[in-house]
């Protein structure tokens, strides 16, 4: 049947073909078609055979064609300093690395960071870039993607602004803050949401506020005109959640996971696969065929290169952190898109 086109199929199985510890809130990004290999992750947190987590900044790349991870050998002395909840966006043949969150060693809170580093994807070196203009703020648990040359970095500040990073200089990029319309209110302030770039504009879903239950809501940011709208897609709405892993492909938004509180439970992930299509504004519930795929979690990445999913690592929360990898063809969703239900059979 058509529906059995859509699958997970795990890769990256034997301890050498993964990286070293499991880990999770790294940042993923895919690489340049140019590159030889087609994803790269980059620090979280990693955890020993003991539970014990703590902070990294070291990278993998991906290869898909052999189905395994290497490490990144970084060919600079001075490099970023450990990190979580950051972010990674590639724009041509640069990496760049934005703030996050330094949780330390003393358990005194750590440090949210607020820096800028360039990653040469050739020559795997590191430089601190100083931007002209605003001065990247300290932030974590933030969201950033790229339309173009312009980086938009949405964190729990972006009310009636966007911070927008213009790295066509790559040498010399430039911060500023944009103005926002919405009517009648724009997104409330929150964290660990998804912003995904579709075409000109970034589609902003789910998360935590600081106070109050988790979010389900959807929004659209024009890039051009740099308004939101709340948008009611057709179908049954996902679950309110946080830490969701998402990815683009063609003009539809893939989503994995993430968690939310479930009463006195504590946090709850889950493993559900939905998609929105953004052209005909719907929320797609895909069968998937084949056997299990990943595990419940938050915190994971999803990463979307050519028709292929990415998916790696991630947290179960108190419980265990991963370090598996799976992948998912995408080539005949158009074929059974229709098949998708708008209505999810999960139960919460």
């Amino acid at each position: 049947m058509a529906a059995a086109q859509l699958s997970w199929e795990e890769i990256a199985t034997s301890s050498d073909a993964k990286p070293t510890l499991p880990r999770s809130g790294h940042v993923a990004a895919p690489l340049p078609a140019s590159h030889s290999h087609d994803v790269i992750i980059c620090g979280g947190y990693v955890e020993d055979a003991e539970k014990n987590r703590e902070a990294a900044i070291d990278a993998w790349i991906l290869s898909l064609s052999e189905g395994s991870w290497k490490p990144v050998k970084f060919s600079s002395q001075e490099g970023p300093r450990v990190r979580l909840a950051s972010q990674a966006v590639v724009v041509g043949q640069h990496l760049w690395l934005i703030a996050g969150w330094d949780p330390g060693h003393k358990k005194d809170g750590g440090d949210i960071l607020a820096d800028l580093w360039r990653l040469d994807l050739e020559t795997w070196a590191w430089k601190q870039i100083t931007p002209q203009g605003e001065e990247i703020p300290q932030i974590s648990r933030f969201q950033a993607q790229a339309i173009g040359s312009k980086i938009y970095i949405h964190t729990h500040r972006s009310l009636q602004d966007i911070l927008v990073l213009d790295v066509s200089d790559a040498d010399a990029p430039s911060l500023s803050l944009q103005p926002v319309s919405s009517h009648p209110e724009p997104p409330m302030s929150r964290g660990l949401h998804s912003l995904t770039a579709v075409g000109d504009k970034l589609y902003l879903f789910a998360g935590a506020p600081k106070e109050g239950p988790m979010l389900g809501d959807l929004w659209a940011l024009d890039s051009a005109s740099h308004a939101w709208a709340e948008l009611d897609a057709e179908g049954k709405a996902p679950h309110v959640r946080c830490s969701q892993a998402v990815a683009a492909g063609g003009s539809d938004i893939f989503m994995l996971g993430g968690s939310y509180y479930k009463n006195e439970g504590g946090l709850q992930p889950l493993n559900d696969f939905f998609v929105l299509d953004t052209k005909q504004m719907k929320w797609l519930y895909p069968k998937l065929a084949g056997g299990a795929g990943p595990a419940p979690r938050n915190a994971a990445t999803l990463t979307a290169v050519g028709d292929k999913l990415v998916m790696y690592g991630g947290w179960d929360p108190f419980v265990q952190s991963y370090n598996d990898t799976y992948v998912m063809d995408v080539s005949g969703f158009d074929a059974i898109r229709e098949e998708a239900p708008l209505d999810s059979d999960e139960q919460w």
